[in-house]
């Protein structure tokens, strides 16, 4: 700790730095209602207790964070061995990297290719889904989610929901992604659902019932456990922005 001392007082501007991270993090921890002792931590640790903070919290939500110490395979590579070798799994694994790079039209042939090899594969299913929604063909893609949801309504924690709603609306299909969102909302009242159906309330022009649900959403986020509050921060923060449009 004195030799950290002595490097602020040799070099002024760590300690601004050092300042601005320790507020950064007092904020993001008021924000998420963190346990009291973060707050000791990041107080009374210099440096190390601020930047224990970021890598238990923070650093987890920025993109591409754990891809950092996990290098991927290259892009050649994958093309190689869906080449070589086209089996499902090789055809996916660069399928789904072409995604990443929204290469949609790039992917689908690939997917196209895995999909008769295992047509109930839900992974297959969902990302063929996803391409097909992209490139303007929310016909073919909207069967394909109905189908993972049939088979496992909670599959990849509600991503085939989330999505088909997308594609309905999308698609022009307003009243009929409204409904999907209440029925998700039946399945899994998350905050993030609940903040999704007020979305699409606000949309339809019932103000009233998104705030109500909105509201119910909030205490219930207030009262839930530390850990699932911080997990659902973010929500609740989109849940207050929300609430100001109504």
């Amino acid at each position: 700790m004195g030799y950290f001392y002595s490097l602020v007082a040799e070099f002024p501007i760590l300690s601004v730095l050092h300042l601005a991270l320790v507020v950064w993090m007092l904020v993001d921890a008021h924000r998420r209602a963190v346990d009291f002792y973060w707050y000791c931590i990041i107080l009374a640790v210099p440096l190390a207790g601020p930047l224990a903070y970021f890598l238990v919290f923070k650093a987890p939500e920025i993109h591409g964070w754990r891809n950092l110490f996990q290098p991927k395979t290259s892009l050649h590579e994958l093309r190689y061995r869906a080449d070589q070798t086209p089996t499902l799994a090789n055809h996916l694994a660069l399928a789904q990297r072409l995604i990443e790079q929204k290469d949609y039209a790039g992917a689908l042939p690939h997917l196209e290719k895995a999909h008769p090899m295992e047509p109930e594969h839900s992974q297959v299913m969902y990302s063929l889904a996803v391409c097909y929604k992209e490139l303007g063909h929310a016909d073919k893609a909207v069967p394909l989610l109905e189908r993972i949801i049939r088979r496992d309504r909670t599959w990849s924690d509600y991503a085939a929901w989330r999505t088909l709603i997308e594609t309905r609306e999308e698609k022009g299909n307003k009243e009929s992604a409204l409904k999907t969102c209440r029925d998700l909302v039946k399945l899994a009242p998350s905050i993030r659902h609940r903040c999704l159906l007020a979305e699409h309330l606000l949309a339809a022009g019932h103000a009233d019932e998104a705030r109500q649900l909105l509201d119910q959403a909030l205490q219930d986020h207030y009262y839930a456990p530390g850990p699932l509050r911080r997990r659902n921060s973010h929500w609740a923060s989109k849940a207050r922005r929300l609430q100001k449009q109504c």
